[in-house]
């Protein structure tokens, strides 16, 4: 879908440029902005929402699903260290979690993939990973 969008900008765009009507690219740019700075909001408060929920703990696998479709329905993500940053640590938090099978943690590294996301590990099989969690009483 985005890439259709940006596509048929450029085409309109091209088009009137072809054809001679220049007045009307002006107002075709203040539409696209006006489009698009209300998906970046959206898409920097579905990050900032996905990232407060995982700060501190790792993702259990009801919640996978809804944030794997939040984060397909994400086309960009606004250039900002931060916004990078709390994608590095939802992904982290799904990584690292016990719940979730090696094939959600690779979708979800595909995912985050096609937004560049840079700096994340491709998820691996770990030897220990089927081994039950085993807690010692020190005292």
């Amino acid at each position: 879908m985005r890439k259709i969008f940006g596509v048929g900008v450029l085409a309109v765009v091209l088009l009137l440029i072809i054809t001679g009507n220049m007045m009307l690219i002006i107002p075709l740019i203040f539409l696209t902005i006006l489009i698009s700075v209300p998906l970046q909001i959206s898409f920097a408060l579905r990050i900032k929402k996905w990232e407060k929920r995982l700060k501190h703990r790792n993702i259990t696998e009801e919640e996978f699903y809804d944030l794997y479709t939040d984060m397909k329905r994400i086309w960009w993500v606004p250039n900002h260290p931060k916004y990078w940053g709390r994608l590095k640590t939802i992904y982290f938090s799904s990584l690292h979690s016990r719940e979730l099978t090696l094939a959600q943690k690779r979708e979800l590294y595909k995912v985050l993939d096609g937004l560049s996301l840079q700096g994340i590990p491709y998820p691996q099989d770990r030897k220990n990973q089927h081994r039950p969690d085993v807690k010692w009483d020190a005292f």
